[in-house]
């Protein structure tokens, strides 16, 4: 059956409510259109039969003095951006003045609402949030919202929900906080607190203690989820830049998923969250894909000129959508998806494959065997991820001398001498390739690595491949070679994307040296001393703020004199040293062990221009999803499907002292 044409002016929620695109009201939809039909009764000027009528969103919000906007403004606005790569729009940093011709990107629905501005209590019709759970087709591709509701009118509402809660059982609320806690931050399915094991392990752990139900944990995920969304969006709107990164997730015979994270500074500290996670069509386009993402970017007041680039992975057609939401010069591809897929096709290559079928059973019967203290060295492989059949073999390599002696099989040893020798040969050559893709994973379950890294990682790479071993026979050399190959290919591109060169050059450990090609960072330096001649005005650089008495720092008032002292031996002493961007690049590289904005601390008494470009550029991730992912702990990411997967994503990333 079709689908009715009011839904063109509603966004689905849950299986029981919806919000109407036109005032933004939530309206209670009782499994059928009959009340959609009757609120657009309200709006006069829309023509249901209209086919060619273009939806504006908010063009009939009410605004806090009951007045309505006109439907005359533009919701979205858009003009061609200015082709320049740099945008000053840090304190640090004085605006450029916008020339004739040059653009703005407007997101507001009005001339007089704020960016902040939220739905009322009084806009809500008959609502209550409930968790969705609808197995239908029109269910799964409607776009996952938020009630856009006040902060304190959230928090009233997990109030009440708590207050029930102690009311039913003491302690209840503390149990079902750590419970949910458990299943978003590891990212279980929802159904987990169903299985034996675990009723046996709480029965164990919390005597008396009942696990609630799945619909009781999903509806308390559910409301820390709204919770979470207002504060994080409050946070977003104060923010001056950010960068976004989104994957496609698809597995075989079941449904695509979109998932759009956000990525800032918050002091020094750089923070990820998980914004929105949602169904795609079978056949999704790019415009259907931008259509989602404007859709989460209005949710969240993330205006186009706060985002500095977007991070993808997945298919051509996020990279087109992200052309045509933002530009072409402010997309990266993701660092890790391109290492993950040159490691998969080495993976596949008919000698690694051999290897691997040899040695896959001989390391599973050894795991059946008993032996624990082998079950803990050896390990199979995983599929669909390459950097586990590596590390299959690598160990295998490892402990195949002694594990005859010690656990003696009635099976014999998969590779023979002239084999294991071989094999040790190649993974030799991978192994460079390995480290580094643990290196992405290391930034940890939550948290993305910083797309600085990642010019450096490819640079080193490349001179590894290139150094040249004696010994090594025809095979190995062949697949040297091949792994170079596709490595120069790929730095070639890296190197001309404005933002992971910015990125590079912008974190001290790092500045000029990841780059094979010399002149081309002298012209990104040759860009930055004209956009720092033109635009950057005379300004006082950062000092440190005067301690009082109370809380008094020695170490603090050294830092002082040690800047004032380094300013006035560059004032006085002869060289050619006359601005800041030549000195940050003639200074010594910085320790690898320091996070990038901890060193800025220091450097931007010095630097105060560079520094404010910094806040901008290193942010940006290196990959497009978690790093967990090219692991075989992603293997736990692809369980969540269904009813309740937006909820945990969405959460999975709220430390534990956030959760209310």
């Amino acid at each position: 059956m079709a689908r009715s044409k009011v839904w063109k002016y509603y966004d689905k929620i849950s299986n029981n409510t919806a919000q109407c695109q036109l005032c933004e009201k939530i309206i209670k939809t009782s499994g059928n259109t009959s009340n959609l039909m009757k609120h657009m009764k309200t709006h006069p000027q829309i023509d249901l039969n209209n086919n060619e009528s273009v939806v504006m969103r908010g063009m009939f919000k009410r605004e806090s003095h009951g007045k309505y906007h006109s439907g005359s403004g533009l919701v979205i606005k858009t003009k061609a951006e200015p082709d320049n790569f740099i945008e000053l729009d840090d304190a640090s940093c004085q605006p450029v003045e916008q020339a004739a011709g040059e653009s703005v990107i407007f997101w507001t629905t009005g001339e007089t609402e704020s960016a902040a501005e939220t739905v009322s209590a009084e806009d809500i019709i008959e609502f209550e949030p409930k968790v969705a759970n609808d197995a239908s087709a029109e269910a799964s591709t409607a776009l996952f919202e938020i009630p856009d509701l006040p902060l304190d009118d959230v928090e009233e509402v997990i109030t009440n929900f708590h207050s029930n809660l102690d009311a039913r059982v003491a302690g209840q609320r503390s149990f079902l906080q750590n419970m949910a806690f458990f299943v978003c931050r590891d990212r279980h399915p929802l159904h987990i607190i169903q299985a034996e094991g675990f009723k046996h392990l709480i029965s164990e752990l919390c005597p008396g203690s009942k696990p609630p139900s799945v619909d009781e944990l999903g509806t308390y995920i559910y409301n820390q989820r709204q919770l979470q969304a207002s504060k994080l969006r409050q946070q977003l709107a104060g923010l001056s830049t950010l960068s976004l990164s989104c994957a496609v997730h698809t597995k075989p015979e079941e449904r695509s998923y979109l998932v759009l994270a956000v990525h800032f500074f918050e002091g020094l500290e750089k923070v990820s969250r998980t914004l929105s996670v949602q169904s795609l069509p079978e056949h999704f386009s790019a415009s259907q894909i931008e259509e989602r993402m404007e859709r989460v970017c209005r949710r969240f007041d993330i205006s186009k000129t706060k985002i500095t680039c977007v991070v993808t992975r997945g298919c051509r057609r996020l990279e087109d959508a992200v052309a045509s939401l933002l530009g072409d010069h402010r997309h990266m591809p993701c660092f890790g998806d391109l290492l993950n897929t040159i490691l998969e096709k080495t993976m596949l290559r008919k000698e690694i494959i051999h290897f691997g079928e040899k040695v896959r059973p001989y390391v599973a019967h050894y795991l059946d065997s008993g032996a624990l203290l082998w079950q803990r060295k050896l390990q199979l492989d995983v599929k669909q991820c390459p950097l586990s059949t590596f590390d299959m073999l690598e160990r295998y390599i490892k402990y195949a001398p002694h594990l005859l002696k010690y656990v003696p099989l009635e099976i014999s040893p998969p590779l023979s001498e002239e084999e294991l020798e071989q094999c040790r040969e190649l993974l030799g050559v991978l192994k460079p390739l390995a480290s580094s893709m643990r290196e992405l994973s290391r930034a940890g379950e939550t948290s993305f690595p910083d797309a600085s890294k990642a010019l450096p990682i490819a640079y080193t790479l490349i001179n590894e491949l290139k150094k040249h071993r004696s010994s090594e026979n025809q095979l190995t050399y062949d697949l040297r070679m091949v792994l170079l190959h596709q490595l120069e290919e790929c730095f070639d591109s890296m190197e001309n994307n404005i933002q992971l060169a910015m990125a590079t050059l912008l974190d001290p450990r790092f500045r000029t040296m990841p780059f094979f090609y010399s002149e081309l960072a002298s012209h990104y330096k040759k860009d930055l001393c004209e956009i720092f001649q033109t635009h950057a005005k005379p300004r006082v650089a950062a000092t440190a703020q005067e301690d009082t008495d109370e809380n008094y720092d020695i170490w603090a008032a050294y830092k002082t004199l040690s800047h004032e002292k380094e300013k006035h031996r560059q004032s006085t002493e002869p060289n050619d040293q006359d601005d800041e961007i030549s000195s940050y690049f003639d200074g010594r590289i910085s320790s690898l062990q320091e996070e990038p904005m901890k060193l800025w601390e220091n450097l931007m008494y010095l630097h105060p221009f560079l520094h404010g470009l910094a806040k901008k550029y290193l942010h940006i991730p290196a990959t497009a999803v978690p790093p967990g992912l090219f692991t075989a702990a992603g293997e736990q990411y692809a369980k969540l499907t269904g009813a309740y997967m937006e909820n945990t994503l969405f959460m999975a990333d709220v430390p534990f002292n956030e959760w209310q």
